[in-house]
């Protein structure tokens, strides 16, 4: 019976999801550090480089739909954030840990970023 209830709660605490805090990104500003963010923000869950942009991604697993931050580094600067959402109409009824679903439901690469790109 022990080892049930045990067994159970693993299975709840890990079907949660990622929790990081995403309330705490209004302390970001454009030119900061990847060690600065770092710093506030944590690891992020995922991160990308693509051509000369780096892209940090966080996310907070909810009921429903999952809430997800995207930073993008140039040169080692934090040059833009996007918040977007992914809703369970987006993961076609697929259940999971929000970094699963990096860069679905409203998620749009940033015009300044697609600029950057094109250095």
């Amino acid at each position: 019976m022990k080892y049930l209830i045990t067994t159970l709660l693993i299975s709840f605490l890990t079907a949660c999801g990622v929790q990081q805090k995403l309330s705490v990104s209004y302390k970001l500003s454009p030119g900061m550090t990847k060690s600065e963010v770092e710093i506030i923000m944590g690891p992020p869950v995922k991160s990308d480089f693509k051509q000369n942009v780096e892209e940090w991604h966080y996310c907070k697993t909810g009921m429903g739909s999952d809430e997800l931050l995207a930073l993008f580094f140039y040169e080692g600067k934090l040059v833009e954030k996007l918040n977007y959402t992914v809703t369970i109409a987006d993961t076609r009824g697929i259940y999971g840990s929000c970094e699963k679903f990096i860069k679905m439901g409203n998620y749009r690469e940033p015009e300044k970023v697609i600029e950057l790109r094109i250095r």
